[in-house]
């Protein structure tokens, strides 16, 4: 963490901090939501392997379930979120290293 020499510079890294800890979040989500896409999947075509049919059918069934459709919502909205925080923890980022900068002037 860099020095700071003013309370501007410092508020901006630490809006920074909390915005990129907010996307890491987001992230944890989506993955979360990948993994249970992923694991539903599998249980499906263990499911039909049982019965005697294949994995296309187990992943054509799968896919249209609610809850792979809520996986895969829920995957692309924390993505969005994800982004969406990361772009703004640059931003302040930005802002503070300019104002680190800008001082000496």
């Amino acid at each position: 963490m860099p020095r700071f020499s003013n309370a501007e510079e410092q508020a901006a890294w630490s809006l920074a901090e909390a915005l990129s800890e907010k996307a890491m979040a987001c992230m944890r989500e989506a993955e979360q939501a990948a993994e249970n896409f992923r694991v539903g999947k599998v249980q499906m075509r263990r499911n039909f392997k049982a019965r005697g049919l294949s994995e296309v059918d187990a992943d054509i069934r799968w896919s249209g379930t609610t809850r792979a459709k809520k996986a895969l919502a829920d995957n692309g909205w924390y993505m969005s979120q994800a982004s969406m925080y990361n772009e703004a923890a640059a931003a302040q980022y930005a802002k503070a290293l300019y104002l680190k900068n800008c001082e000496g002037l």
